[in-house]
């Protein structure tokens, strides 16, 4: 079982190109209480005339990473 990090997309507008993926540095435990903080943090962030959209969401982060010769190569 990995960890949890909590992940927000804000955006300024409908255009895709104001939006910024926004993380913190607080991983949490279970997939329910990264959507629950990602949720809240999202609600209070539409508050703020300057955001258009908050999307909140959630990474899980393995427990395991891949050996360097396992990993592909970048594009």
């Amino acid at each position: 079982m990995g960890l949890w990090l909590p992940i927000i997309v804000l955006c300024a507008s409908p255009y895709i190109d104001s939006c910024k993926v926004i993380t913190g540095n607080d991983l949490v435990v279970t997939k329910e209480q990264c959507f629950m903080v990602s949720a809240e943090k999202a609600n209070k962030a539409v508050t703020f005339p300057h955001v258009f959209r908050a999307l909140p969401l959630c990474q899980i982060i393995p427990d395991s990473v891949l050996p360097e010769e396992a990993k592909g190569e970048d594009i």
